[in-house]
């Protein structure tokens, strides 16, 4: 069983009537980044095998059965990187955002772009008001990451073990990969306001 939330819910709404009178129901207007078509995500599974991915990603992510796609961290020809929002709930959250306004769901490893990818996504001008840090999606390790890529202050926690977390799961460079969330329950509802509500803090 699948269920879907198209994007631009969190837009406000004169400028998602504005976008669909204009371009049509099937695109967002992304107040960051501009235009992005098939925003949206998906939810796959049942009980603990639960997943979240997003909706461009759908047909890729139902080459497999979710309890599979757990445990063996493939589907089909595609690496999986799992996000645990037990661990990272407002870098969950803001992936979901992310798939929301459009970003795409699988990503390209390139680690030849990763600094500049994160310079230009997040510069030191970042605003960092609740002592936080920036992160990316897509991230800054992908061919898809900078320029285009959603931003939202996390805390420095979830930032230094989301490096140990995704790094262990990535692939070789020019290798596709999906990405999935985890632990849906506990994607935090708000943006990111000086508290760590992970119900995991332990080791990545």
């Amino acid at each position: 069983m699948a269920t879907r939330t198209k994007g631009g819910a969190l837009l406000p709404v004169i400028i998602l009537v504005a976008a669909v009178a204009v371009f049509g129901g099937d695109k967002v207007v992304d107040t960051m980044t501009g235009l992005f078509t098939g925003g949206g995500r998906t939810i796959l599974g049942e009980g603990d095998s639960r997943v979240m991915v997003a909706t461009a990603a759908e047909s890729d992510a139902k080459q497999c059965e979710t309890p599979q796609m757990l445990a063996d961290r493939w589907c089909g020809d595609l690496h999986v990187l799992l996000v645990d929002a037990n661990k990272i709930p407002f870098i969950a959250r803001n992936t979901q955002l992310a798939w929301e306004s459009g970003r795409p769901g699988v990503l390209t490893m390139n680690r030849a772009k990763q600094d500049e990818n994160r310079r230009i996504a997040c510069p030191r001008s970042f605003s960092k008001k609740y002592g936080g840090q920036c992160d990316e999606y897509p991230m800054a390790s992908t061919s898809e990451g900078g320029g285009g890529a959603r931003t939202e202050e996390v805390p420095g926690r979830e930032n230094s073990c989301q490096g140990g977390m995704y790094g262990a799961q990535y692939p070789k460079d020019g290798q596709r990969f999906l990405v999935v969330i985890v632990h849906l329950d506990q994607i935090a509802t708000e943006a990111f306001s000086g508290t760590d509500i992970a119900k995991d803090k332990g080791l990545c």
